[in-house]
């Protein structure tokens, strides 16, 4: 008897197949077709069985493990790159506070940025800059430039003027706050600038704008003669002057003509003002001089001999102050410009005269008034 599964010969009496372990089935009638039927089936069985619907639910519990399994890799490979730009980013906060505390590198940046003429930016480092060292001279100049440029003077003057308080010799501030008066023509500002400077080096750096003061010659007050008043300029420049007490400039008053000079021609009193000023328009301060001419009339004229009894021959002479003229009558009456002038000794005339002298001043017209003297000449 044959398996009717595997188609082994079966041994008389097994109830199970040798071969496959099939159970063996009785088979009441056996003919060659059942045979070949059964030996298809068996070949049938033999070949490479086809996928039943219970093996892709198999694949499909596989799956998830398989999935898993590639997922690990790129989980890892996330983690690392987390790790990394975290660290980037820690160690960018790290530079970047240093950086922001690091004077150097603010002051660097800031240098960077003004040459790329990013001013707003360098502007904006050099204050970080600043912040961390409030009393720095160089970042207070470097802003202060940048300002100029932009012709923002206020604040410009204002972080100069920080520096010249914290270092009264810094001649760098001084060119650039003279270079921003001077375009906003402020020369007022200059000379007051100018006026608590004792360094000579300093003060070099004003030279042309600070107006040495006009001098008077002869100085100032009470003259008992015509006065002519001078004025002079160290530097030789243009001085105007007023006598009516309002302070002189180049559109009012007048302009001194050294040739000249002032003369005060009359006896009163007289207040002279008088400036300097330059090519470039600066004024000196203004300068006061107060005259007051009160004029004395000259003294009497000396006659020698002065009068009295006379026997012989004798020639009388007469002096009186410089720069006055001698009149003399014998008449007895009062002598004035149109009497005789005295001009060398005089002869007593005969008999019993009064001479009568006048000594009148050349400059100012006034007389001394006049002297008499008697003589009595008998030879």
């Amino acid at each position: 008897m044959k398996c009717v599964k595997c188609g082994a010969e079966m041994k008389e009496g097994c109830v199970y197949c040798s071969v496959c372990g099939n159970e063996a089935q009785i088979v009441s009638d056996y003919s060659v077709l059942e045979d070949d039927y059964l030996r298809k089936l068996l070949e049938e069985e033999n070949q490479p069985k086809k996928q039943t619907h219970s093996e892709p639910k198999k694949n499909a519990e596989l799956a998830p493990k398989k999935k898993m399994s590639n997922k690990v890799p790129i989980i890892v490979v996330c983690f690392i790159l987390l790790v990394a730009i975290t660290a980037g980013v820690i160690i960018k906060l790290n530079i970047d506070h240093k950086n922001a505390n690091s004077y150097d590198y603010q002051v660097q940046m800031a240098e960077q940025e003004t040459v790329d003429k990013n001013y707003e930016n360098a502007l904006q480092y050099y204050k970080t800059a600043l912040s961390l060292k409030p009393q720095d001279i160089p970042v207070r100049l470097a802003m202060a430039n940048i300002y100029i440029d932009q012709k923002n003077y206020d604040s410009a003057m204002v972080l100069l003027i920080e520096v010249i308080e914290l270092d009264t010799a810094n001649q760098e501030a001084y060119r650039s706050l003279i270079h921003i008066y001077e375009e906003k023509e402020d020369y007022d500002s200059i000379a007051e600038l100018a006026s608590d400077i004792k360094d000579t080096e300093i003060l070099e750096l004003f030279e042309g704008y600070i107006v040495a003061e006009p001098v008077f010659s002869p100085i100032a007050g009470k003259y008992e003669e015509y006065v002519t008043v001078t004025l002079f300029s160290i530097e030789e420049y243009d001085i105007y002057y007023t006598m009516n007490g309002e302070d002189p400039d180049a559109t009012y008053g007048t302009l001194y003509d050294e040739d000249e000079g002032i003369p005060l021609e009359a006896a009163g009193e007289y207040e002279l003002k008088a400036v300097c000023i330059n090519d470039k328009g600066i004024c000196s301060d203004v300068v006061r001089a107060e005259y007051e001419v009160e004029l004395l009339p000259p003294e009497y004229a000396t006659v020698t001999p002065d009068g009295g009894r006379i026997s012989s021959d004798t020639l009388i002479t007469i002096e009186a102050e410089e720069n006055c003229i001698i009149y003399y009558t014998w008449d007895g009456t009062d002598p004035t410009e149109l009497s005789t002038r005295y001009d060398a000794p005089i002869e007593i005339p005969y008999g019993n005269n009064v001479l009568s002298v006048l000594v009148v001043d050349n400059e100012t017209g006034l007389d001394s008034g006049v002297y008499r003297t008697n003589f009595i000449y008998y030879p």
